[in-house]
């Protein structure tokens, strides 16, 4: 008799712990789907501040009032060792593809009179934007001449022609708008206005800052501004940015969004 109360005795002790567990279990699960209805709210929320995708048009342009405006495709930017250029081969490969789109778009439509206009940072040793990104495109001064270090040059793939203009921007403390940035005042906008253009197709890096600028730059302007969504460089690790970019340039700006392939030179 005293093994079976023993044995009745196990066999109730194990139930209870299987109703302790069952408890448990059921603890964690509701927790879990709290936590599961938590992540779809934040999901939610978090598409909402996802701007819609922008298509890409077919667009059509005179040449002879248009001007290509390439933005800081310089070493610096645009090389693996370059002070604030990509960690990884592959981020170089990226750039120079773009690099590739610009150049096409160029060598398309110069022939037609489209003009062509570079921007680059242009930093004295001494430039108070180094206070926020640190030395990048560097030109040193040596008896009075202006020697541009190999960050500061333009890549290879989109060098300037001698009658390229460029506009070099530097000695503010952020030097990313290339219609306030410049050493001459209103250089940008003379620029543009000697060349006799109504419409701007900008291209270069990066999305979020200069070329953001630069976009804003022309649109407030009054000139018809397009983008070439494969003629831009973003920040890869800011996975929104670019997006954001674009919604803003279509909503406020009115800005064309096309990519390289799609514009077609009259």
């Amino acid at each position: 008799m005293a093994g079976v109360v023993a044995g009745v005795g196990a066999g109730l002790g194990g139930y209870t712990a299987g109703k302790d567990e069952a408890e448990r279990l059921r603890k964690w699960f509701s927790e879990a789907m709290s936590k599961v209805k938590e992540l779809e709210g934040q999901l939610e929320d978090l598409k909402s501040r996802i701007p819609p995708a922008v298509k890409a048009e077919e667009v059509k342009v005179d040449a002879s009032r248009t001007a290509l405006v390439i933005v800081d495709m310089q070493n610096d930017f645009c090389r693996v060792g370059g002070m604030l250029g990509p960690a990884e081969k592959a981020g170089e490969e990226a750039i120079t593809a773009i690099a590739l789109n610009i150049k096409a778009v160029k060598e398309a439509g110069k022939p037609k009179g489209m003009k062509v206009v570079y921007t680059q940072d242009y930093h004295y040793p001494d430039d108070p934007e180094f206070k926020i990104w640190g030395p990048h495109c560097v030109v040193e001064r040596e008896g009075g001449v202006d020697k541009p270090t190999w960050g500061q040059q333009e890549i290879s793939e989109l060098a300037p022609d001698p009658d390229d203009p460029v506009v070099r921007k530097g000695g503010k403390t952020v030097s990313y708008d290339c219609f306030y940035a410049t050493y001459k005042p209103n250089e940008m906008e003379e620029t543009l206005a000697g060349l006799g253009v109504d419409t701007c197709i900008v291209t270069g890096t990066v999305s979020n800052i200069c070329v953001y600028c630069a976009v804003v730059g022309c649109a407030q302007r009054g000139y018809r501004t397009i983008v070439p969504l494969d003629g831009i460089v973003s920040l890869p690790f800011w996975k929104f940015t670019p997006a954001w970019s674009l919604f803003q340039w279509t909503t406020l700006y009115k800005v064309t969004i096309t990519e390289t392939k799609k514009i077609k030179f009259e």
